[in-house]
């Protein structure tokens, strides 16, 4: 009961949340904690209190100044003994926060992680000997989480140079994989990981597939109510969906980065104190935010990861009470996403042809370096490298030449001025007594207030802004004096130039011997695109929505189901024979196919939607055409989550080794039409090369060695039925044949004796497209309620297909179709003489339908009369 004594003295609560006090114990336990815990379950209390029970000050690494003040604010002692120091700070402030941390009166010290990287503030904070190191928002440190900044990785560095072992970690968002990375990135030894709290029981996950986006809007508004927040992908769409709302009479507005800070707090604040009831906002509005009767979340836009998308939701119903989470999506939300990710990673030649642009604007030789800035002039780069480069690709590209240590992007902290003094203190005293320059005067004593001994000893950044904003002197009279006080030696004052810039780390190469980690480049790519398609995955589901998202998150429980979410509680799930059928037919296209298709290709030709001619061969060609899109989508994803098919980042999708297995053991291979060439013999190729790979370990030698590709490729094409053919293959030898020949002709026998035995079999007569798939159907045996479940079509449709195939192929068998005993029951009725359909339906008992009674009858009259 102790912690909950300290809890509610500390915070105003009675009770722990589902997982914080193990957490708590753990850490004062001096055990490495990463703790995955959603936005809304706590996780701040969780570093907080230990911090503040403890006899020393602790140390909060946090990346957001507002949700430090947040933080600091919400701890409900007097005096806070929380305090914190960012690059909005100037020196003296610093300064006096750290002497009262050496005082005792400060126990939580929050930093942005870019002061981690001082020296100089490294050793202030190792002389005071902190207890603890919390990591909040952990998954920036990751290149695979959705956050990603370049601060997090100097953590461990500052970790290691304070000595300091106790350190613990803390997201709302982790996969397995991006958990896996945080844990070795902060070189945490044996760590407790929790992963608490994903389940979110109060609030139903709906996903809308429309085009009628601001109609919906409306409609789920005025069924739910408010607050709500609205989230949209652009400024530009926050901007115009609040202004339907506002014509539509619903009490809206708009947040994005884009708006002065001031707006911004003035917005948050009317819609905590429900002022404003909508939020229409990128994804910019929510952190910190703390209001917990939020009803509705809306995505107008599907966001590009599960991480967000859950992040956001999490918003909702904070309170406890119901609340919904409503995503309206189409096709374009997701090229979108694809769009950017494709332009935020250059290629090695573009990289190099930004970098020498860059340089060669700058006037910088090979060989040489410069310590100015070098603005970076995008049209310049444009004409240069006669491509159409964007803003987006120009910071990616000095990304990577930043971890090359190349090139470095000015950030807005690093472009504040610099001013150092020339002067010693008794001539510069002379000199504001002698001058009678009243601005010259107020500049002078400003600056000695806020930076002291620093300034006569080295530059120190300051900004014009601020420094005005103090002085009360204008910009352009301020710019101006401390240019002249320049002029006169006293001070030496720099002015960062005011658009984009870049700054040399090293002297200039050529560009051809730039060393890049394209591999890191190329997986982060990869990386974002995965993202992209897990959330398509969750939208296309059939599945618990909630079950997929924990699944994500690493809380695997194959038995759970929310019971609210819209998959859980309306819609209703393919049957699971035709989720297989779709399956199957999805296979059997891919093998089919001599080309690599896409995603929209498969669907298309399974639709037959399809425009290109080559495809119309495809014996899957319209089979589905009574599928929705999204139906055959979800059973593609199923494949794709199964590991059957993999999904490209061009969307190619191909079969996997365990989908070419499938294939074998469904016996597709044979319903598809044989081919030729390595491509189209590829079953034969894959046997081929298992032996080839059997033989290599046999002579330890290298498969290629053995039998290269190509050879191996026209074996498979060529299908060699004895020695003398095989040595007739270009590449082919007597050593060759020694170590592979044998068992290479006993396969390529064996493969034909297969095709000759399960060549497909063909009506005598051509039976029409149309209903081809309902004649396979019913040769592979399934029932007529499982035809048409199949199809999405009705018993009666096809009953009257069955009817038009009997009068093709009157032999073909319909036992299958029907139950035996249902079959012998409308049978002999018939041998009664009783052939009208009303009539039969009558003297039959209830359980016997119009289309069994039709097929049987269409059987007896195409045995009876066969067309001719």
């Amino acid at each position: 009961m102790e912690l909950e004594r300290h809890l509610e003295k500390l915070f105003g609560y009675s009770n722990f949340r589902p997982g914080q006090k193990e957490i708590i114990e753990t850490i004062l336990n001096r055990q490495n904690v990463l703790a995955i815990l959603p936005t809304g379950a706590g996780k701040s209390i969780c570093y907080q209190l230990p911090a503040l029970i403890s006899e020393r000050f602790s140390i909060v690494v946090s990346p957001l100044i507002a949700l430090m003040k947040d933080q600091v604010d919400s701890i409900k002692i007097n005096p806070n003994p929380a305090a914190f120091i960012n690059s909005a700070m100037s020196f003296k402030e610093s300064e006096e926060t750290l002497r009262n941390i050496s005082f005792g009166k400060i126990k939580i010290l929050y930093l942005a992680p870019e002061k981690l990287e001082n020296r100089q503030f490294a050793e202030r904070i190792k002389s005071l000997n902190p207890n603890f190191i919390f990591i909040d928002e952990a998954h920036c440190i990751s290149e695979w989480g959705h956050n990603f900044r370049p601060g997090y990785t100097k953590i461990k560095e500052f970790t290691d140079y304070l000595g300091v072992k106790n350190i613990s970690a803390f997201t709302a968002t982790a996969t397995p994989e991006v958990a896996k990375d945080i844990v070795e990135q902060l070189g945490l030894v044996e760590p407790k990981i929790f992963v608490r709290g994903f389940e979110r029981d109060n609030i139903s996950i709906n996903i809308i597939k429309t085009k009628k986006k601001k109609e919906n809007c409306l409609q789920i508004l005025a069924e739910h109510g408010t607050p709500a927040i609205v989230y949209t992908s652009s400024r530009k769409r926050a901007e115009a969906i609040s202004e339907f709302l506002l014509m539509n009479k619903i009490k809206s507005t708009y947040y994005h980065a884009g708006l002065l800070p001031e707006v911004r707090k003035k917005v948050q604040e009317d819609f905590i104190n429900n002022k404003t009831s909508v939020i229409c906002a990128t994804n910019a509005f929510g952190m910190g935010i703390d209001k917990g009767d939020i009803r509705l979340v809306l995505h107008y836009n599907a966001p590009g990861s599960i991480e967000n998308y859950y992040q956001e939701i999490g918003r909702a119903g904070r309170d406890g009470k119901p609340s919904h989470a409503y995503l309206l999506y189409d096709d374009s939300d997701m090229d979108i996403h694809k769009y950017f990710i494709r332009n935020s990673y250059p290629d090695k030649e573009t990289i190099m042809g930004i970098y020498d642009s860059i340089c060669d604007f700058g006037k910088v030789a090979v060989g040489n370096i410069t310590s100015k800035e070098i603005p970076i002039d995008l049209d310049f780069i444009k004409i240069t490298t006669q491509k159409q480069i964007s803003r987006g690709i120009v910071y990616s590209a000095l990304n990577s030449l930043e971890g090359g240590g190349y090139l470095k992007l000015i950030s807005d902290l690093e472009r504040k001025d610099s001013i150092q003094f020339l002067m010693d203190k008794t001539r510069l005293r002379n000199f504001v007594k002698l001058t009678e320059n009243i601005f010259f005067k107020e500049i002078i004593l400003y600056l000695l207030r806020n930076f002291s001994k620093e300034i006569f000893l080295k530059e120190v950044r300051v900004s014009v802004t601020e420094i005005s904003k103090e002085t009360n002197i204008i910009i352009n009279e301020l710019t101006e004096s401390l240019t002249i006080l320049d002029n006169f030696g006293i001070i030496s004052f720099y002015q960062s130039l005011s658009k984009d810039s870049a700054r040399m780390l090293s002297p200039r190469i050529s560009s051809k011997d730039l060393k890049l980690n394209f591999k890191r480049i190329n997986e982060s790519f990869l990386n974002q695109h995965t993202k992209v398609e897990k959330m398509s995955q969750l939208i296309y589901t059939t599945d618990c929505r909630f079950k997929f998202i924990l699944n994500y998150f690493g809380e695997t429980n194959s038995d759970y189901h929310c019971g609210q979410c819209d998959n859980c509680t309306t819609r209703t799930r393919l049957p699971s024979n035709s989720i297989q059928y779709i399956s199957e037919l999805i296979l059997r296209t891919l093998f089919e196919s001599k080309d690599e298709l896409t995603e929209r290709n498969v669907i298309s030709i399974l639709r037959g939607s399809v425009k290109k001619e080559k495809y119309n061969s495809i014996t899957t060609f319209g089979v589905c055409r009574n599928y929705e899109k999204h139906e055959i989508l979800s059973v593609l994803f199923e494949l794709i989550e199964s590991k059957v098919i993999t999904k490209g980042v061009r969307d190619l999708i191909n079969l996997t080794e365990q989908g070419f297995e499938k294939i074998k053991q469904l016996g597709l291979h044979k319903v598809a039409k044989l081919k030729t060439g390595y491509e189209d013999n590829l079953e034969l190729f894959n046997t081929l090369s298992t032996i080839r790979q059997d033989v290599s370990k046999k002579f330890m030698q290298t498969s290629n060695l053995i039998c290269p590709d190509e050879v191996l490729s026209n074996i498979a094409k060529s299908k060699p039925k004895n020695r003398k053919q095989f040595l007739a293959l270009k590449g082919t030898n007597e050593r060759m044949f020694t170590k592979i020949g044998s068992e290479v002709i006993e396969a390529v026998l064996a493969n034909e004796r297969i095709q000759n035995n399960n060549q497909k079999i063909t009506p005598t007569k051509k039976i029409p497209s149309s209903i081809a798939e309902t004649y396979n159907l019913m040769k592979g045996g399934y029932t007529l309620k499982d035809i048409a479940s199949m199809q999405n079509l009705t018993e009666a449709v096809i009953s009257m297909q069955v009817e038009t195939i009997l009068g093709f192929e009157p032999e073909v068998e319909i036992k299958n179709l029907i139950p035996a005993e249902i079959y012998t029951m409308i049978n002999e009725k018939i041998k009664e003489g009783i052939i009208d359909l009303k009539e039969l339906k009558n003297k039959l008992p209830a359980e016997v339908t119009y289309p069994m009674i039709r097929i049987v009858l269409a059987k007896t009259r195409a045995l009876e009369f066969p067309s001719s």
